[in-house]
Order: structure tokens, then C-alpha cells, then sequence
């Protein structure tokens, strides 16, 4: 039985207790009043109680409720710390392969390059020591061979160069004159018959006692023919004057012939006879 109950029990033992006087009536009434307010007060005292009591146990559960759900977060934060640290660990894993790759890599590089420096020092070496060497230049008779083919094989300009080098590094050469001689023909032979006429001249003035002398002055007749210089037969009539035992001189005088009988045959006209 409740505290109340217990209470409101007494209360009415009393009054059966009490007699029915009309005195004690009010009395009797005020009682019931006051046991009546009593109880509405207990009854007031029990619900605010129980209200409290009730707002109490909402708040712990909804203490409660958040604490399960910080214990839930707490939990969730401890799960993404593992996976971050997991995640830091391959990272940082990756991370040192990389480097050691990187690592092996410029090592390999630096053999590289130490071994590539290594050959260019030698090449150097070997440059040095062909530039210090003193290497044996082609001398008369190789310079003269070298001419010589680049003639006979038609290298006219190769040769032109070439008998010029002889002549300026060996000018007391007895080969020197007849140099002369085939650097008129190397222009000849290009149809360049002006050039080779000088060519021709120039041996006539340094060499006048050569016994080439009577072939450069037949040469020379013979371009001017080709270059229609009206020269050309005084030229060869020069070499039959000069030098009548030459192998060139009848071969001046045949060319004479021709000419004279052309001269003859242009003079006539085209309708003589």
C-alpha cells in the first residue's frame, strides 16, 4: 500500500472514531477538505514525480543515445586512422620503391656517363696525338703520279688544281715545264681554247729552250684554230720555221695545208670550180 493510501486510511478512522455531534461536523468538514486537498497535493507531488522522473529518464536516454553515438563515431575516426595509416604505410611504401628504382636508375646513369667520359678522354687522346704527330706530306713524284691520272682519266679540274700545286711547291722540277704544257691541255680538252692559249704562252716565256718548246707552240697554233684567231697560222708556220726537224713540224705543215686549201675554197665561193 502506498504512502497515501496509508495516509488517507487514518484520516478516516479518525472520523469514525468522532462522534455525529453537530459541532464536530465542521470540524468534520474541514477535515475532509483538508484530507481532500491532501490528497490532490500527494496526487499533484506524484505526477510532477512521475513527470520528472519521466523527463529524467528521456534526458539519460538521450545521454545515453549519445554517447552510443560518440562511442560510434569514436570508432568510425579509429576505423579512418587505420585506413590512413594502411593508406600512409603503402603510400610511403610506393614512395621508397620509387626511389630505390630512381636510385638504381642514376647509378646506372652515372656508369653511363663515367664510361662515356672515359671513351671521350681517349678520343681525345687520339686526337692529340694525331694532331702532334708529324704526318709525312706527298712528295714530288706522288704529287706528279696523282696529276698525271687525273689527266689520262679526264679529271680536268682535279688535274688543274694539282699540276698548279706542283708548280708551286716544286718550280726547279724538270717536270715543272712539261706541268705547264698539260695545264693548256686540261683547258683544251674543256673548250676553253682563250684560257689554254695563255696556258701555252706562259710555258713559251719560262721555258724557251725546252725541248717541249716546238709541242707548246704547235698547241698553241692549233687552239687558235679552235678559238678563230687569225693567229694560228703565222703560229704554225712558226713552228715549221723554227723547229723543221720536230716531230711537230710536218704535223704543222699538214694543218697548213688544210687551212690554205679552206681559205682557197671560201675565196672561190660556193659556185666555183
Amino acid at each position: 500500500m502506498s504512502t497515501t493510501n496509508k495516509l488517507l486510511l487514518a484520516v478516516v478512522v479518525v472520523l469514525l472514531m468522532t462522534g455525529p455531534a453537530y459541532p464536530q461536523n465542521r470540524d468534520m468538514l474541514q477535515l475532509q477538505k483538508d484530507v481532500l486537498d491532501l490528497k490532490n497535493a500527494v496526487s499533484q507531488m506524484q505526477s510532477s514525480f512521475d513527470q520528472n522522473n519521466q523527463a529524467l529518464k528521456s534526458l539519460v536516454e538521450k545521454v545515453f543515445d549519445q554517447v552510443n553515438g560518440l562511442a560510434g563515431n569514436i570508432q568510425k575516426i579509429n576505423q579512418t586512422v587505420d585506413a590512413v595509416n594502411a593508406h600512409t604505410d603503402r603510400s610511403s611504401a610506393e614512395l621508397k620503391n620509387t626511389i630505390s628504382a630512381l636510385a638504381t636508375k642514376v647509378s646506372d646513369l652515372a656508369e653511363t656517363v663515367a664510361a662515356v667520359r672515359s671513351q671521350l678522354s681517349g678520343l681525345s687522346s687520339q686526337i692529340t696525338t694525331m694532331n702532334t704527330k708529324t704526318e709525312a706530306l706527298p712528295n714530288a713524284d706522288e704529287t706528279w703520279r696523282a696529276a698525271r691520272l687525273d689527266v689520262t682519266v679526264g679529271n680536268w679540274d682535279l688535274a688543274l688544281q694539282e699540276l698548279a700545286e706542283f708548280q708551286a711547291k716544286y718550280p726547279n722540277d724538270p717536270r715543272s715545264a712539261e706541268a705547264q704544257i698539260l695545264k693548256g691541255d686540261a683547258l683544251e680538252a674543256q673548250k676553253k681554247h682563250d684560257q689554254a692559249i695563255i696556258e701555252y704562252d706562259l710555258f713559251l716565256q719560262k721555258f724557251p729552250e725546252n725541248d717541249k718548246t716546238s709541242l707548246a707552240l704547235f698547241k698553241k697554233g692549233l687552239a687558235q684554230v679552235e678559238a678563230n684567231d687569225r693567229n694560228a697560222l703565222a703560229t704554225l708556220q712558226q713552228v715549221v720555221a723554227k723547229y723543221p726537224k720536230s716531230q711537230e713540224a710536218p704535223l704543222a705543215q699538214a694543218k697548213i695545208k688544210e687551212l690554205s686549201a679552206a681559205g682557197a675554197r671560201g675565196r672561190r665561193g660556193p659556185g666555183a670550180h
